[in-house]
């Protein structure tokens, strides 16, 4: 090797070991290197409680490597067992299905070894004064099958979570248990302080697999607090092909005085480098350490500073990064857009908000549509460059990529101005379809083709998102931003929305025939309604957020909602009372492969979790159509003759209003509705709402209903009522407000009054009223005013 080779060589080697001093932290690398140490605990009947699970060991513990003078983990081998004893009611019913057996009250089970992880139990276990020993035959091998585990199946780097422990100097230390139960599945035991439920037990399994448990603690815990609150991004991306490049700038407002700051970043985009700076005119970039494993493993990212933030200071955060399977290429002009919680580092998307400024440099042809407004389009050389900025602060950013035909409309009703963008060209799904439906029409004849015309239905998809914008202000109010882009999606079946930009599914742009013959006559409710749900979210999930998942409804449910109000609108009475009996079928149906109906997966405030495998349908029905009928009981019940939609409106309009920028509570909605009952609602002497909550967002029971009500002319225009309303199927104090409507032919009918029905009972229908003209027949629910059987 000569000099200069040699002396290039060197200094090559210098500045990867400058470059690679960013990118590593010797207190994460000396918790990911390290293993079972060479000493042990003898363990006799040694306990361990923490909040809902209680743990007894009786063998060998041997704890990992000391890291910061802590002891990280430990494995223990020898005879183990847990109970969980569920800390409500609702989760026991969960866990109950889950495992199995209704009559669950506490779970237990056995294990022969186990992983610990946080810093708890081994203090504990070195507390209780148990005897040293040598190491535990089998510890390594333990160890090493946990972390495959970790890095290829749970794919959660827990080395960081601990690292946040020692270097965020957290008050509530972790526990963390990986057991390899006798009679349920393996399983993680888990007590985290650091997440909105501490308590988890999270199951592996490919059938019964999910988060059988999940709640707050039992003893009052102060209300967990975010890290940092980001106030601004500024995203600088370049799209070749297939592959996005980035440089992203966050700046943000330090809560507590943390070193270790997890990020939410795809595994595919590779950082590359990351530098910090006090926020000012004038930033002083340095490295910063920054954690991310391989794409394929446990690639959860953080950067750690090398001394803790200031609470209350600002600061800057920039990274860059770049990678493929963001953007995948769907044909024709056509891609598919993936990772939209984590195409950007970031934190805290939906739970907080912030102001964007997206730019974007992508080839001349293509087209770029984000969130926001577009203050910059123009071409560079063979580059189109675009910049968007948020009009006020929103939950998340996103974009679509394609060659876009554009379509817009100035809504004079609303305010709003509408963009519609579809894609002409055909993506590779339609040229496979094609293909088949070639080969099949040679055999058995029908249609060999279908050709999508994109542009045509752009008119449809405008067309709804005027009418939600109309429906929405006038039930909801005005959003904040006053344009929205609804855009086509390469997505077949589903729909999503983000501020200001609509993906809809490439199934809404094709017609009624070409479902047909593809075999997808179920689809036209999905297709009429999605656009008008997904326009929704404008309100419910982006201007107003939601708690938690167990007030997700306050999201999904409102915006189903939505879809059915523009239902009414568009296709009167008979529309919306269709889409609530295919709501009430949903609500009631078992689902393919389940063992009970979806009504008794759960409350509303279950959440995703409701998707068990006894009822692998239930989130769905339970947190959409459920949760949107909640709405709908309600606006039923406040109906008033001489004000109609008046209260409802209002209690809406002031919700919406008062929790803009928030993430409310069901609770929180519970006093809302509090506020503007009208006195049909005020069933109990206090004014609350518990009984209607109780029943319908916090309980599982829907009543079945029986009604006979005669009628004889009494003459002067009067007419005698005598029948009665039978309610069964409920717990003794399920109270409903039943409304009565008298029809006038077979179409043209007029509520007359309501009935309070408590518990399993018959309320007797008896008395004379007038009306304008002889009535054909009288019934009860006939706009589906409560779910029933």
């Amino acid at each position: 090797m000569n000099r200069v080779v040699r002396s290039l060589f060197v200094f090559l080697f210098l500045f990867s070991a400058l470059s690679s001093f960013a990118a590593t932290d010797p207190v994460y690398t000396a918790l990911r290197a390290a293993r079972p140490g060479a000493k042990s605990l003898t363990l006799n009947n040694f306990t361990f409680d923490r909040d809902v699970f209680h743990v007894t060991l009786n063998g060998t513990l041997v704890p990992l490597q000391q890291v910061e003078g802590k002891t990280p983990g430990a494995v223990f081998i020898g005879t183990g067992s847990y109970e969980l004893k569920p800390a409500t009611a609702a989760e026991r019913k969960q866990l109950s299905l889950y495992a199995g057996d209704d009559k669950l009250t506490t779970l237990s089970d056995t294990f022969d070894s186990a992983i610990f992880l946080g810093t708890s139990l081994i203090a504990a276990a070195e507390k209780s004064g148990a005897p040293a020993g040598a190491a535990a035959a089998g510890a390594n091998d333990k160890w090493d099958d946990y972390l495959k585990k970790q890095k290829k199946t749970f794919r959660d780097n827990m080395q960081l979570r601990v690292l946040q422990e020692i270097l965020n100097a957290e008050a509530e230390p972790l526990f963390f248990a990986w057991v390899n139960g006798k009679k349920y599945p393996p399983a993680i035991l888990k007590v985290d302080p650091r997440d909105k439920e501490p308590a988890t037990m999270l199951v592996w399994h490919d059938q019964k697999g999910g988060l059988w448990y999940s709640s707050g603690l039992k003893t009052a815990a102060p209300m967990r607090k975010p890290l940092v609150d980001p106030d601004n991004y500024v995203i600088d991306s370049t799209i070749k092909g297939a592959e996005i490049s980035a440089t992203s700038t966050i700046t943000f407002t330090a809560i507590a005085p943390v070193r270790v700051l997890p990020l939410n970043l795809f595994g595919n985009l590779r950082v590359s480098d990351a530098s910090w700076s006090p926020a000012g005119d004038a930033p002083s970039w340095e490295p910063v350490a920054y954690i991310q494993e391989d794409k394929d493993e446990d690639y959860d990212a953080a950067v750690v500073f090398p001394k803790p933030l200031e609470a209350g200071k600002q600061y800057l955060l920039k990274m860059t990064y770049a990678g493929k399977e963001v953007l995948t290429n769907a044909g024709d002009g056509n891609y598919s857009v993936g990772a939209r919680l984590s195409w950007y580092p970031n934190v805290a998307v939906f739970d907080d908000l912030a102001n964007y400024e997206l730019h974007f440099r992508v080839p001349q042809k293509m087209q770029v549509v984000a969130i926001g407004n577009q203050v910059e389009d123009k071409v560079e050389g063979d580059q189109r460059v675009s910049v968007w900025k948020s009009e006020t602060p929103v939950r998340v950013a996103g974009f679509n990529y394609g060659k876009f035909k554009k379509l817009t409309q100035v809504d004079k009703d609303s305010g709003m101005s509408i963009e519609v963008y579809t894609n002409p060209g055909t993506p590779d799904v339609v040229r496979l379809i094609n293909q088949y439906l070639e080969a099949n029409s040679e055999e058995e004849g029908g249609p060999s083709f279908i050709n999508v015309d994109t542009s045509r239905l752009s008119q449809s998809a405008l067309a709804d998102g005027i009418n939600t914008a109309r429906t929405g202000n006038h039930y909801f109010g005005p959003l904040a931003h006053k344009h929205v882009s609804i855009t086509q999606q390469s997505e077949w079946n589903f729909g999503q929305s983000w501020p200001s930009l609509i993906y809809i599914p490439y199934l809404a742009f094709l017609t009624g025939t070409q479902r047909m013959t593809l075999g997808l006559t179920g689809a036209k409710d999905f297709v009429d309604n999605v656009g008008a749900h997904e326009f929704g979210h404008q309100w419910w999930g982006h201007q107003i957020g939601f708690a938690t998942y167990r007030d997700q409804w306050l999201s999904e449910g409102f915006a189903e909602f939505t879809a059915s109000l523009v239902a009414q609108q568009t296709g009167g009475w008979g529309s919306y009372n269709k889409f609530w009996e295919n709501a009430r079928k949903a609500i009631l149906n078992k689902g393919r492969g389940a063992t009970m109906s979806n009504d008794q997966a759960g409350p509303i405030t279950q959440g995703f979790r409701l998707a068990t495998w006894q009822t692998p349908e239930a989130y769905d029905a339970i947190v959409y159509s459920k949760g949107a009928y909640v709405l709908h009981m309600l606006r039923m019940a406040m109906w008033e003759p001489k004000n109609a939609d008046a209260a409802f409106v209002e209690m809406m309009k002031d919700f919406a209003a008062t929790y803009a920028g928030k993430n409310p509570t069901t609770a929180d909605f519970q006093r809302m509705a509090e506020k503007h009952a009208t006195k049909s609602l005020q069933l109990t002497a206090d004014g609350k709402l518990d009984w209607f909550f109780g029943q319908w967002v916090y309980g599982t029971a829907i009543p079945k209903y029986e009604s006979k009500i005669d009628f004889q002319d009494a003459g002067g225009g009067k007419y005698k009522l005598t029948g009665s309303v039978t309610q069964s199927g409920v717990p003794d104090n399920f109270a409903t407000i039943v409304p009565i409507y008298v029809y006038f032919d077979k179409t043209n009918y007029v509520r007359l009054g309501t009935s309070v029905i408590v518990g399993n009972s018959t309320k007797a229908i008896e008395g004379e009223i007038p009306l304008p003209k002889k009535p054909v027949k009288f019934a009860i629910n006939v706009n589906h005013d409560v779910l029933a059987r």
